[in-house]
């Protein structure tokens, strides 16, 4: 009987050992996971914050580099070196390659595929100056027509100029919210279109928006090609300013071992083309 009961305790001290020997393993194993997660989250973010830091330090250095309508290459070339020798610290060939200047669409990235409706500039106390140079030979119809807008905090448009080719003719219509204000032929090749200055044409467009606070936005950005200048001030007092004159690629790389860390091509709208 004594060793039947002994027999029965070695049995449940030995359940218990193997019972307390799964817990703590599988504490281990979630540990070791929890950890790897970690550092693989960790290791995604800092490539993250690599790939957004390259782009925004390589467009910087073409916005330094663009001067009256072109690109100093030697200035890009030197960015290019430095660029490959500090990345060549860490084991990495940096090489980066760019297309020529472009005119850009009014799309977000200056891309025909591009965004085509976007908002330029949000919460703006004043506009001084707004002009748009239109290349009417990629001027879409009345239906297709490219649009540059005045909205309210709240989303609602109280300004328009709806811009469109009509059987070879190009036009202008100024609107407010409800109605047709006037419409103008602006002529063909390359109109210059001073919305802030009202010279030739009466836009509007500081009679509408006196006292407000608005946003611009453009709509089928993707239907007009051309250039584009805009300054002025937001509700917190800062000035702005974007001139987009050309648009490039730029296509950026990162290799190591042979193995394509980064490859990524992207648009960059110059003078200075994004806010």
């Amino acid at each position: 009987m004594k060793k039947w009961n002994d027999s029965a305790q070695m049995i449940l001290i030995a359940g218990f050992a193997i019972g307390i020997g799964i817990v703590v393993l599988t504490v281990m194993l979630n540990n070791i996971i929890y950890a790897s997660n970690t550092a693989s989250e960790a290791n995604i973010e800092t490539n993250v914050f690599d790939f957004s830091n390259t782009v925004r330090v390589t467009t910087q250095a073409y916005e330094k580099a663009y001067d009256s309508g072109s690109i100093n290459n030697s200035y890009i070339a030197n960015y290019t070196n430095k660029m490959a020798m500090s990345h060549a610290i860490a084991g990495f060939i940096f090489t980066l390659d760019n297309d020529s200047l472009q005119e850009p669409y009014f799309t977000q990235s200056g891309l025909r595929n591009g965004d085509p409706d976007w908002v330029v500039v949000d919460r703006i106390n004043r506009t001084e100056h707004l002009e748009l140079v239109i290349n009417t030979s990629s001027l879409g119809d009345a239906s297709n027509c490219f649009v540059v807008e005045a909205l309210n905090q709240s989303g609602g448009m109280f300004w328009s100029a709806r811009i469109f080719n009509s059987s070879g003719t190009h036009y202008v219509n100024v609107t407010n919210s409800t109605d047709i204000l006037r419409t103008y032929d602006i002529g063909s090749g390359s109109p210059s279109l001073n919305i802030t200055n009202n010279t030739p044409i009466n836009f509007y467009f500081d009679t509408l928006t006196a006292g407000k606070q608005y946003r611009i936005r453009f709509i089928n950005g993707n239907q007009s090609s051309g250039t584009f200048t805009l300054s002025g001030e937001l509700i917190n007092g800062q000035p702005f300013e974007i001139r987009r004159y050309h648009v490039l690629n730029t296509t950026m790389s990162l290799n190591k071992n042979g193995h394509l860390e980064m490859n990524v091509t992207i648009p960059v709208t110059l003078p200075r083309g994004q806010l």
